[in-house]
């Protein structure tokens, strides 16, 4: 390893997305890649692709999850070894600080300079994984295990970080942020040439509600979809079956949500409906309207305050 002086580490499909817009913006032109996936998804393998074209060295390492986290961090770390044995490169590129594996690598990799971007909207939930380490017994241990520091270490020793999301607080102060501009440009462009149609678009964005939801709420979200009606379902990689709610399921391609609503739209006003994901906040200069459904507790949480700050409708399912 280490043939390269930028070493970009990619864990989801938008994180290799936002690389691919940090090659361009900063003509990244010689890079290894180590791609960690546990899903092995359409948009992983395209992503991939994409981004391993240009690579010197790449890397795609799958791992199903096994049922104790522990256990699929463990053999992530035997899988990667091989990543641990070189420390030559002169910048790293990654979002997921917080992973014990990744956090574990960018600390060995001391000398070099440390970039980092958004992993979506969990970099704006003051308090989350991104700001700093559960205060567990348990976390200390694994942080120890894997040689890796706090989440609150390692965001001191950010040069800088690179995000969408101007006007919202993020991992570092403001002077080390740089902001892109994303799907504005795009949508923008539309918008300025007069390709903007009157028709409007609604769609429902995909997820493992099971994971965030209990059934009842579920079903509560359902019957409000019904009543409200969708032109397209985006589903998310890892949701096992989409909810009866209607809607041509639309074929990604490969491709992260927001790139497909923007072509799916073609100029259309556009409305989005689900849970408060990435998307949700990506494309606020896109959509007008976007709706999220979110358990009652929320309401006192980052995440209500989150969907609030960024002009989404709330609904709570209570």
């Amino acid at each position: 390893m280490g043939k390269s002086p930028n070493l970009l580490i990619v864990r989801t499909p938008f994180q290799a997305w936002f690389c691919l817009q940090l090659i361009d913006h900063l003509d990244i032109a010689n890079y290894d890649l180590l791609y960690i996936t546990h899903n092995n998804s359409e948009e992983d393998k395209s992503y991939f692709s994409r981004l391993s074209s240009s690579a010197t060295i790449s890397d795609y390492a799958y791992l199903p999850p096994e049922r104790f986290d522990l256990f699929t961090h463990l053999k992530l770390r035997l899988r990667l070894r091989s990543w641990f044995r070189d420390c030559g490169y002169k910048n790293v590129y990654v979002a997921s600080i917080n992973s014990l594996v990744i956090n574990a690598l960018v600390c060995r990799l001391s000398f070099a300079k440390l970039y980092t971007f958004d992993d979506g909207a969990a970099n704006l939930v003051r308090g989350g994984p991104y700001y700093a380490d559960p205060a567990t017994n348990r976390m200390k241990l694994y942080r120890s295990l894997f040689r890796g520091l706090a989440v609150e270490k390692i965001r001191k020793r950010i040069a800088r970080h690179y995000s969408l999301y101007e006007g919202f607080g993020n991992i570092v102060d403001d002077n080390r942020m740089t902001y892109l501009r994303g799907w504005r440009n795009e949508f923008e462009l539309v918008r300025d040439i007069g390709f903007l149609r009157k028709r409007t678009k609604r769609y429902f964005i995909g997820a493992p509600f099971e994971e965030v939801m209990s059934s009842r709420e579920i079903e509560k979200m359902i019957d409000f979809m019904l009543v409200v009606g969708i032109d397209g379902y985006i589903k998310h990689p890892r949701e096992k079956k989409e909810l009866p709610i209607g809607g041509l399921i639309i074929d990604k391609g490969g491709r992260i949500a927001e790139e497909v609503i923007l072509e799916d739209s073609a100029g259309c006003e556009v409305e989005l409906y689900g849970f408060l994901s990435s998307v949700m906040i990506n494309l606020r200069g896109v959509s007008g309207k976007r709706v999220v459904f979110l358990p009652g507790h929320h309401r006192l949480t980052g995440v209500g305050e989150l969907a609030r700050e960024s002009g989404c409708q709330e609904v709570y399912l209570n």
